[in-house]
């Protein structure tokens, strides 16, 4: 039987009830979630991993909106009204929490180097109030898979010098070039402003772009990608939501959705009584590959058939 149960949440803020079935009076359980642009499809598939369990659990939500001032007064807030866990999304806001929350567990997810990071010790564990799901992907296989497409020997790169993470993710590309024969042109990106002075650049002078999974690009995504369609560049995406939504021509990502799901079921470890430090963290080993055919007719470019039939998503 399922019911749904009415009370004062647990603190104060954007409340979502998870209903799952139990006793009558039972334990409830609350869970504060920490996004930093938003909710994604990481965080429905947290969700409803959750819903599967026979905990009773308030979850309340909080949209830090890559603001890092409102992210430390979400951080205050919680201080105030403890939970039993902390679910927070990405690098960023990740570092953030545990700098200043050492007790209270926490589940991270979307965390591409979480060890390189500092945010756990190793990937058995966490030597903290931590653990997690990352978004680990190897940078050589989406590279090849871009190779497929196209055999560029100039491949652009457009990052946020200002993101840790997406400084890491351009040092692995750069670390390739003799192995798979390109060099690499640098184009940053940390403000809106800078799509019109930097990518102009572009022009005549790459063979394709890497778009590393980060924060601000994904953020800028319409904006770059008019850029550089517009260029007739072929692209590909750490971020898979950029495919159908900003017209990026490649995905090579892990599912989000599953990562979500992953998150969860070590939310529901320690609600079983596990301590965070022991239970090891996380990446998937399979990959959603999506492909985008309106952009690839707009630039002019032919996706091989080889790809297309192991395409997870293709967008018409």
């Amino acid at each position: 039987m399922i019911r749904l149960f009415f009370f004062i949440p647990c603190i104060l803020g954007l409340f979502f009830f998870i209903i799952a079935p139990g006793p009558l009076f039972a334990k409830e359980y609350c869970i504060a979630m920490i996004t930093w642009r938003g909710e994604t499809i990481a965080e429905k598939g947290f969700i409803d991993e959750l819903n599967k369990s026979t905990y009773d659990i308030v979850l309340t939500k909080y949209n830090a909106d890559q603001d890092n001032f409102r992210l430390q007064k979400i951080i205050t807030q919680i201080q105030s009204n403890p939970v039993d866990i902390i679910y927070v999304f990405g690098t960023t806001a990740t570092k953030s929490v545990l700098l200043r929350i050492k007790d209270t567990p926490v589940v991270f997810n979307i965390v591409s180097r979480p060890v390189g990071s500092g945010i756990i010790a190793s990937w058995e564990s966490s030597k903290n109030n931590a653990t997690g799901a990352s978004n680990k992907v190897s940078v050589i296989n989406q590279l090849k898979t871009l190779k497929k497409v196209i055999n560029y020997k100039k491949l652009g790169i457009i990052y946020n010098p200002k993101e840790q993470n997406s400084i890491f993710q351009r040092n692995n590309v750069k670390r390739l070039e003799n192995l798979l024969n390109f060099s690499l042109k640098e184009y940053r990106i940390s403000r809106k402003q800078d799509i019109l002075k930097i990518l102009p650049q572009m022009k005549d002078n790459v063979d394709a772009v890497f778009l590393p999974a980060d924060s601000m690009i994904k953020f800028l995504g319409k904006e770059i990608m008019e850029k550089v369609n517009g260029y007739k560049i072929p692209s590909l995406s750490s971020v898979g939501s950029m495919v159908p939504e900003d017209s990026v021509l490649l995905g090579f990502v892990p599912k989000y959705y599953e990562l979500g799901r992953i998150a969860a079921q070590k939310a529901i470890l320690i609600l079983n009584g596990r301590n965070p430090s022991d239970i090891p963290s996380s990446v998937l080993d399979h990959y959603h590959i999506s492909v985008n055919m309106k952009t690839a007719r707009i630039i002019n470019i032919q996706i091989p058939m080889s790809l297309l039939v192991m395409a997870n998503q293709i967008v018409r």
